[in-house]
């Protein structure tokens, strides 16, 4: 069945996202505007991510590649969006920072899931090295942006999984949407990771969110 966020079409496609008329996403809740999509979205998420936390064994292997990030994706927003976990068809933006095209989403993706292969899911990263390794991951990350809503929760989860390999975790209360966003734009626009490297440094501490 053809959704009418991917009809082929970018113009249609974009505004295929949206209940017609409206600047409010397509939603399984009923809700009709911003702030009742919201509220329904941060509940309905919470609780997902909670039911995550119990039983990581719902996502599957983990091989932190994108079909990895789409499961999680799947997993906290399928109470909320007919397209979750589904890569996203448009391009998008967040204030003056563009992601990467709806085409090139597998590769950003890929190049994350070599490198985290490689150090064999963070295990051969040092401590002093582990904030700079997970600044360099997230930005890649961050820039593949996959889906059209979202990321920024997907993208936590991704990373509180794979740091839970170790034993580590990140205490996302010692930082906020200002900082994070400021950083993430800053190593795109400036190829500049320093603001990503004194965040996770700040942040990262011994309390993983999962078990296995």
């Amino acid at each position: 069945m053809q959704h009418p966020w991917n009809t082929g079409d970018l113009e249609t496609d974009w505004q295929g996202y949206f209940i017609p008329g409206t600047d409010v996403l397509r939603n399984r809740v009923g809700a009709d505007t911003i702030e009742a999509l919201s509220d329904a979205e941060n509940d309905l998420v919470e609780a997902r991510i909670i039911e995550l936390r119990e039983s990581p064994g719902l996502l599957g292997d983990r091989t932190y590649d994108l079909t990895f990030l789409q499961a999680i994706h799947r997993q906290l927003f399928q109470d909320v969006y007919l397209w979750a976990g589904d890569v996203r068809t448009v391009g998008t933006e967040k204030g003056n920072q563009s992601f990467c095209p709806p085409g090139n989403i597998h590769q950003a993706m890929d190049h994350v899931a070599f490198e985290i292969y490689e150090c064999t899911q963070l295990a051969t990263v040092s401590e002093m090295g582990l904030a700079r390794k997970i600044a360099y991951l997230y930005d890649y990350a961050n820039f593949a942006h996959p889906f059209r809503e979202g990321n920024g929760r997907a993208t936590r989860e991704f990373f509180d999984l794979l740091l839970s390999e170790r034993g580590a975790g990140l205490d996302w209360q010692k930082t906020d949407d200002d900082e994070l966003h400021g950083a993430c734009h800053t190593a795109r626009a400036e190829s500049d990771r320093s603001g990503l490297i004194e965040m996770f440094t700040k942040i990262l501490d011994d309390e993983p969110a999962y078990e296995f």
